[in-house]
């Protein structure tokens, strides 16, 4: 055979591979998203629940024996450690998510309040100008008023009804924050 035609048989090759790794990868990415899209909650109740009775139902001993005969020790204390370990680590892992999650959360709430406050002072400065003397604060600037001693919001007059709601300019504490996104 020439080297043209090897050449080309060989060129040929290395295409017919590189389709079939994107047909894999595509027919993988398929897959996945239908095997993502079959765990219902339901589905993953009914799981757990299965799994469950059919943990409970078998014998616990004997299943320990047998794991214990793995390891050539039968009815040894250290599997159930490792698996008790095994199972805090889990929790701990659980925990650390959910922390990032209220943490983002919190980052969430912070950059909607501050694009509210934004709004709100946008909406302020292009209406007409304020009362004068100020807001109640000894002739300080729309916005820059906050309830310095009390704890409850002040009533808004019925001619102030621009002004946004005192109430509504602090951030929400993570808890809610994150009680708001879950509700999402």
């Amino acid at each position: 055979m020439k080297l043209a035609v090897l050449k080309r048989r060989v060129e040929r090759g290395e295409q017919l591979v590189e389709g079939r790794l994107q047909q894999t990868r595509d027919e993988y990415g398929a897959l996945r998203s239908q095997w993502r899209e079959a765990w219902t909650p339901t589905r993953i109740l009914v799981a757990g629940v299965v799994s469950g009775f059919v943990a409970g139902s078998s014998q616990p001993k004997q299943a320990l024996r047998r794991l214990g005969k793995l390891g050539k020790v039968v009815g040894d204390p250290r599997w159930l450690r490792l698996i008790s370990s095994v199972a805090g680590l889990l929790g701990s892992i659980q925990a650390m998510v959910a922390t990032a999650t209220a943490r983002k959360a919190a980052e969430t709430a912070d950059t909607a309040a501050e694009e509210a406050a934004e709004t709100a002072e946008d909406a302020g400065a292009g209406g007409t100008a304020p009362p004068p003397g100020g807001s109640g604060s000894g002739g300080a600037p729309a916005g820059a008023d906050a309830p310095a001693a009390s704890a409850e919001p002040e009533a808004v007059p019925p001619s102030d009804r621009r002004k946004p709601d005192q109430r509504w300019d602090t951030q929400p504490s993570p808890a809610e924050a994150a009680t708001e996104m879950s509700e999402r």
